[in-house]
């Protein structure tokens, strides 16, 4: 069990991704002497390793994203990406399960699981209260490893729907020791600017720049 991605400061409360512990709140208004206030642990059934590797609150729509990072290579429990109910942040609940990326049409893999290298969410666009990255709004974007970048509409709390997505071709030369074996697409990191430029980062091949034109999948 361990700290992963960045905790997040809320007021006199943190929320953190700590792995195989799940989604953990802290009281910190004495910064030297936290305590804990609430959690909710998502291993098992999900990946246990970085059962949680991020989290993001929104404390205005009073819920919380979360989500696993799954380095089994498709071999061990499934990954997730959440939605979480943090109205009372001494219990934390799971609201719904962002859908499970698709392959494209004509794709010579069932799932991505399949597909070879990581697979399964691995960041989401992180403001970090900085005032140049989008905050959270009725769109959700998610770097998927293997599965690209995946945006979700994220709406309907209950009944989150995926809309859009980027599959980058797979690198034709390694920068990298990962992943390791075939080499394939491994998107890593996304980050959404307020003007609506989406950069997405692979392992071996660099960073894409993208927008969004609300057309739907494609």
């Amino acid at each position: 069990m361990s700290l992963h991605g960045p905790p997040y400061v809320i007021g006199d409360l943190a929320y953190l991704p700590y792995g195989a512990a799940g989604l953990v709140v802290l009281d910190i208004s004495d910064v030297t002497e936290p305590k804990p206030v609430g959690g909710l642990n998502f291993s098992p059934p999900f990946h246990s390793r970085f059962g949680v590797h991020g989290v993001l609150p929104i404390p205005d729509r009073k819920i919380a994203f979360a989500n696993s990072e799954d380095v089994s290579y498709g071999k061990g429990a499934a990954p997730h990406a959440s939605i979480v109910d943090i109205s009372d942040p001494a219990n934390p609940w799971l609201l719904s399960l962002l859908p499970t990326p698709e392959p494209p049409p004509g794709a010579p893999y069932e799932d991505f699981s399949g597909r070879g290298g990581w697979s399964g969410p691995h960041n989401i666009n992180h403001h970090q209260h900085h005032p140049d990255v989008q905050k959270q709004n009725d769109l959700f974007y998610v770097a998927h490893f293997n599965a690209g970048l995946r945006i979700y509409d994220v709406s309907n709390t209950r009944l989150p729907r995926e809309v859009g997505y980027f599959v980058p071709p797979d690198p034709v030369r390694r920068y990298g020791p990962m992943p390791e074996g075939e080499l394939v697409a491994q998107t890593e990191d996304v980050v959404v600017d307020t003007r609506g430029n989406i950069y997405v980062s692979d392992k071996n091949q660099g960073i894409y720049i993208l927008r969004y034109t609300g057309r739907g999948k494609g």
